[in-house]
Parts: structure tokens; sequence; C-alpha cells
């Protein structure tokens, strides 16, 4: 009942955002359902095996903005509220990932094995547009540790499907709050048509990322490439991650359109709290990698309302002793209003 109650009132805020948000004059939106599981197309049940994201974003012009919105705003690096030909967005986001060992069967500490972890988060977003680049921010606050409810969520969903508990959550990262900021741009770099009124296409997005705070902290770049029949005016769908999430342009075409993609992002690692463990307490820990990186394939189905993606991923190993790579699925739903 009390989660039922939660879901509710999460539905609550994202429903009534656009009367929460008066001072800043949105115009229209897209809400935006993410899960991510290391079940779909993979088979697995360890270390990232589950993540979910509801994402709210709505259209305004900051420039036309109260005042304190505007002075609020120039103190975002990359952000510039005055410039008139920069399409913003604003938006909530509240979001969940689990985290377990290899071996989910014993109750006892697996030294060396990654150790239980869950996180429960809500976020801040700000994009900015101009032409082919794309600027985002993103602030996340929540908790690491039981709080968190990464065992009831993971058991209570295992009833549901008839898999076995995972019996270590005893041995999970302590409570600790959580504190993320994120800095993110993508550069439209090359695109290519087949003629002017050709429905094909291809193009080419660079990004590049800087996340601070003591959930994680790296520098990351990637790029993504698509191919497709009239494919939207956006920077693609994109996992579960600080700045990332399936964010449709609202500038896409007014018609059906697909799109195939392959993408790759390296990241430099020098904090990330589900394998050093709590920052201020001892925990189960293992010993990570300072460079990991993800392979991404997927497609994409846009109408002009709605959106469909699918992404698999791979990702290298992310700490010393882990047997093999990690494999999960993405998927993301999107609807514009």
């Amino acid at each position: 009942m009390k989660r039922l109650f939660g879901l509710l009132c999460c539905g609550a805020v994202f429903a009534s955002a656009e009367d929460l948000l008066p001072e800043i004059n949105i115009r229209h939106y897209t809400f935006t359902v993410s899960s991510e599981n290391d079940k779909y197309f993979a088979g697995t049940d360890e270390h990232y095996t589950n993540g979910f994201k509801l994402t709210w974003l709505g259209e305004t012009d900051l420039n036309k903005s109260r005042r304190f919105v505007q002075v609020a705003a120039r103190f975002i690096p990359w952000m510039n509220p005055e410039r008139v030909d920069w399409h913003y967005k604003v938006g909530f986001a509240l979001g969940h990932s689990i985290y377990t060992p290899g071996d989910t069967e014993t109750a006892t500490p697996l030294p060396g094995d990654r150790p239980y972890a869950a996180w429960l988060y809500g976020s801040i977003l700000l994009h900015a547009q101009l032409a082919n680049q794309l600027r985002l921010v993103e602030l996340s606050v929540g908790v690491v540790g039981p709080s968190a409810l990464g065992e009831a969520i993971q058991n209570s969903w295992h009833d549901v499907i008839h898999v076995p508990h995972a019996n270590g959550w005893a041995n999970q990262l302590h409570d600790e709050p959580g504190l993320q900021l994120s800095w993110e741009r993508r550069y439209r770099t090359w695109q290519w048509t087949d003629g002017a009124a050709s429905p094909l296409g291809v193009d080419l997005v660079l990004r590049h990322r800087v996340t601070l705070g003591n959930v994680a902290t790296h520098l990351a770049g990637g790029a993504v490439v698509r191919v497709g029949w009239h494919m939207p005016a956006d920077f693609g769908a994109d996992l579960i991650r600080p700045g990332g999430g399936s964010t449709p342009n609202d500038g896409g075409p007014d018609r059906f359109s697909a799109y195939v993609y392959a993408s790759g992002e390296l990241r430099a690692v020098a904090r990330d709290i589900f394998l050093d463990g709590n920052t201020w307490r001892a925990s189960p820990s293992v010993n990570k990698r300072p460079v990991v990186a993800d392979l991404n394939l997927g497609f994409v189905l846009h109408w002009p309302s709605f959106q469909l993606a699918y992404t698999q991923n791979y990702r290298t190993k992310e700490f010393y002793g882990q047997d093999r790579r990690d494999v999960f699925g993405s998927v993301g739903f999107s609807f514009s209003r």
C-alpha cells in the first residue's frame, strides 16, 4: 500500500509539472519511461541488474522567464538564458538502480565480488539546443543503501516472475545520501542524405560529459552513428546515465521515422560508490578498473507523439577479478504533447 501511495504521488508530481512551473512558461512536454535489465536478451542476473527512470521535460523560453529564473540559470556552466536562438527544456526525473554480486544464492559476504547496492534518486534537468549542438545539465539527489529499497524491489519482482530471491542483501552498502552533478555536450558533426527529397539519412553525433559527486565522478566521451528513414532532428536515444535517457526532440518530423544506430562511450572513473563502497564508513568494496567502455547497438521507432527505443549494451569489466563483461538491454518509451 505504501509503495502504491508513493507511485501515485510521483505520478501526481509529473502530471502537475506544468502547473508547478508557471514562471518558466512551459509550452509542451515529453514524458519518458526507461527500463534496463540484464534479463533483456542477456539472461544474466548480476552486477548492474536493473534500472528504471521516469523523466518529464518541458520546452520553455528562459529569456522570457521571471528574473530569478534567469539569474539562477546564469550560474550553470554552458547555459545562457539570454540567447533567444537557443531552445530550452527543463524537467524532473525519478530513478532507481540495483547492483548485486555474481552469486546471489549465498547469504554470506563475498570478498572480491561486487557488493549489493541500490540508488534511489530524483533529478532536475536543463537542456539547451542550438542548431546541431545540445547542452545538458542534470543534478541528482538521493540515497544509497537499505533506504533505497533495493532488496524489497528486487525480491518482490523475483516473486512475480518465480525466480529465487537474492539472499545477500544483509551485506549491502550502508545508507548514505547521494549527490551527483553532470554536464554534457552533444554535437551533430556530420550528416548525409541521398538528395534533398530523400528520406534516407546518416549522421554522426559526438559527446563528452563531466560528472562530479560522491555517487560517481568521471570523465566520459563517445560517438553515435545513426542510419535511418526520416530521422528526427534530435541527438539519439541513450542509456540511463547522467544526462542520458531517451529524450526525443520536439522538432522531429510529423510522420513516422525509424533508424538503427551504433554508439560507444569511454569513461575515466575516479569514483564509483557501487564499486568503491561507502564514502565515510567501512563497507564491502572491490578494486575498480579506472577505464570502462560501453558499446551500444539499437533501433528507434519515432511517431509525431510517440517514440520507442531499444538498446543492447555491452560493457567492459568494471573491477579486477570480474569474470566476464556485462550485457543488458534498455527500453525507452516517450510520449510528447
